[in-house]
């Protein structure tokens, strides 16, 4: 078996802000703050909703070129992917969004050898369309991504296979994984739960407890 990897969710885990949080408030404003907020109190935050609002955006395709590059990471994100690779770790990227814009950034920071798993989306009527790949063994009907799976899979290939995310479609995979890292909706989810996990607020508090525990 691999010696362990670890498992990070992208949109407000990874990355300091939802990359649909940033064409609301860049394209859509007050009446995208709303239809958000309405939509949450009804259903969960899933494909449906983002190709919406992501159908919206009325932008050329370089011009969302430009925003994606704008995405703002974890101050610790890049150094953390290094201490994972440094030691012998492989680091992976589940996301619930989709990997045209999370690519596209990767590709731009120069970050090698990472493994990006999330649904493809493509530039279309001025905006972006994620698509589901509903034959894959990893499909979610809600979510597009069954991360859980996708994390217990792992676990037949590792010694170790650590998560971090934020938000619900998180929550079978931080569950899943050998240690589990939370922060924001994803925390108080696993706490109503009582489930297992450590909190975070960014990428340093991860690195101190893998590095103090020897856990990698």
């Amino acid at each position: 078996m691999k010696k362990f990897a670890f498992v990070s969710d992208f949109d407000g885990t990874l990355s300091l802000k939802d990359f649909y949080h940033i064409v609301i408030d860049k394209y859509l404003g007050e009446e995208g703050h709303q239809f958000y907020l309405n939509w949450k109190k009804k259903k969960k935050i899933d494909v449906e909703f983002l190709n919406i609002i992501f159908s919206q955006m009325d932008r050329s395709e370089q011009e969302i070129l430009e925003d994606i590059l704008e995405i703002p990471l974890d101050p610790y994100a890049v150094e953390f992917i290094e201490l994972v690779q440094a030691k012998g770790g492989d680091f992976y990227i589940l996301s619930a969004g989709t990997s045209y814009y999370i690519k596209k950034l990767i590709e731009h920071l120069g970050l090698k050898n990472i493994t990006i798993f999330s649904m493809e989306g493509v530039y279309k009527n001025r905006g972006l369309e994620i698509i589901p790949d509903k034959s894959s063994r990893y499909f979610s009907a809600v979510f597009g991504v069954d991360k859980g799976l996708f994390v217990e899979d792992l676990k037949k290939e590792y010694e170790k296979v650590f998560f971090a995310g934020d938000s619900e479609p998180d929550k079978t995979a931080c569950k899943a994984a050998t240690i589990g890292f939370a922060k924001s909706e994803l925390l108080s989810l696993l706490e109503k739960e009582q489930a297992t996990c450590i909190p975070f607020v960014d990428y340093s508090q991860v690195a101190k407890h893998l590095l103090e525990n020897r856990l990698i």
